[in-house]
């Protein structure tokens, strides 16, 4: 059960809401932020839908209070789609998702699905980045121990070991499909854990050869906006061919070494105080460099050690797993968009039910053709769609019989369709699909041509007829006259 908080001076939408969460779900609402406030400190809110039409500056002190009391749920901003300039406000001020009004039901449960997974995953990550304050690294031979935190873990230390830490962590993360979820939580799970008042997550952007910030923490937005890196010279190309994390402290040394030349380095360090940057973190993905994260210093003032550099090594591998899955789910949801815009955009209705007999796919063609609005259909029973087009794509999914450009009249219309069926296997649930074509314009066409042949047909008898007539009465007057 979920507790959630509508803040609105709208009746109306406050309506809504309850018709939309209640059941197992408390909501709760208020008028003003004052009240919504005072309703945050006595209740547990897990997210909270704000009217970004509220007094601007009583918004602001009531998210100001939120943040002095710990209390951090997502926050909704419900925003009139007439007003689009108050998206960039509400995205200002730290909401977590934008709704636009006027609301529906789908739209609002839609949000609240991912903002109570953000909800959840920021429990998680809070958890684990307390677990990890709480462990105490021990020097061995001037480098970090793995074993001695086993061996205290052993003793009867009820912190989890460094190992079990990060293998959490690394579950956190790979299970976040959003790269723009993925990059916000990894910059504040990063500034949280090692005390950083800067972070930049930087994308690579391998089709243009650069790199830019693609999200940020403690960079003014304006310089952010204007760095952009070349991925074949300068820091990107360190990283990528050392496979290591850079400090910018070691870079006079690697200059000693004959490891970097005076140019390189005069680079790397340019590019490191654009970012203003002590370390930059390579992250790979497909064995490539995918994204770098640009750690500014410690807020108390102190150096990296060591321990902080491991524990950097295997965030990054666990960090690179989850962004290689980011680029796999942005892939496959591009392709996806792709399929459904060329699904809605064909002139063939397409309907589509699961094994359950639930309709997954009903598009713009079908809704047309059957005058049933997709909202009304989908998710609900194949029933919903006509019992003559129902029967037929059960008949496909439960006796296996496969239809092939039969025609049916609609019933109520009148409008002639071709039907074809499929069975589908999808991930291994399998299915059933309808194609519907309106042919109706064709067989008037195919019964005015008929009319036309017949017609043709008349004349040509009528044309023969008279013709020969007319040659049986020359016939006759040409014996009548022909002399005895």
């Amino acid at each position: 059960m979920y507790s959630f908080l509508v803040v609105t001076n709208d009746n109306s939408v406050c309506g809504l809401f309850k018709k939309s969460l209640n059941g197992i779900n408390i909501v709760y609402t208020a008028k003003t932020p004052d009240e919504a406030l005072q309703i945050c400190l006595r209740r547990d809110i897990d997210v909270i839908f704000l009217d970004i039409l509220l007094s601007n500056d009583e918004t602001n002190k009531l998210l100001e209070k939120l943040r002095q009391s710990n209390i951090d749920p997502p926050i909704v901003a419900l925003v009139p789609e007439s007003q689009p300039t108050l998206s960039e406000e509400a995205l200002r001020i730290g909401a977590y998702e934008l709704l636009e009004k006027p609301l529906s039901k789908d739209a609002i449960q839609h949000v609240l699905q991912r903002a109570l997974e953000k909800h959840e995953i920021r429990k998680e990550l809070g958890f684990l980045q307390s677990q990890i304050k709480n462990l105490k690294p021990v020097k061995k031979d001037s480098g970090f121990s793995e074993s001695a935190f086993n061996k205290q873990a052993d003793a009867g230390d009820s912190r989890l070991v460094y190992k079990e830490v990060f293998q959490k962590f690394s579950k956190v993360l790979t299970r976040v499909y959003d790269l723009e979820k993925l990059a916000d939580m990894m910059v504040e799970a990063m500034a949280e854990i090692f005390g950083v008042g800067r972070v930049v997550f930087m994308l690579i952007y391998k089709k243009e050869g650069k790199s830019r910030p693609y999200r940020c923490l403690g960079l003014d937005d304006v310089a952010a906006k204007n760095i952009c890196f070349t991925t074949n010279h300068g820091t990107m190309l360190w990283l990528a061919r050392n496979h290591q994390i850079l400090n910018k402290d070691v870079i006079d040394g690697e200059v000693a070494t004959n490891k970097l030349t005076t140019r390189e380095a005069i680079s790397i360090q340019k590019e490191m105080n654009l970012l203003q940057a002590q370390l930059c973190v390579p992250i790979f993905a497909h064995g490539n460099l995918s994204c770098v994260i640009a750690l500014g210093n410690k807020i108390t003032g102190k150096a990296f050690f060591d321990e902080d550099i491991e524990l950097l090594s295997m965030l990054a591998g666990y960090a690179g797993m989850a962004v290689e899955n980011a680029f796999l789910y942005r892939e496959a949801n591009l392709r996806k968009i792709r399929n459904e815009n060329i699904l809605e955009n064909i002139p063939c209705g397409v309907i589509a039910i699961n094994n359950n007999c639930k309709i997954n796919t009903f598009n713009k063609s079908a809704a047309k053709m059957l005058n049933i609005s997709p909202d009304d259909v989908i998710g609900k029973d194949v029933k919903h769609i006509g019992s003559i087009f129902a029967d037929i794509i059960l008949r496909t999914l439960k006796e296996k019989k496969i239809y092939e450009m039969i025609e049916i009249v609609h019933p109520i219309t009148h409008f002639v369709y071709t039907v074809s069926t499929s069975l589908l296997d999808s991930e291994g649930e399998l299915g059933a699909i309808i194609i519907l074509s309106d042919v109706s314009e064709i067989k008037k066409l195919q019964s005015s041509l008929s009319q036309v042949e017949k017609l043709e047909a008349k004349i040509k008898n009528l044309e023969t007829l008279t013709f020969s007539s007319g040659i049986s009465d020359r016939l006759t007057d040409t014996l009548v006259t022909q002399p005895a």
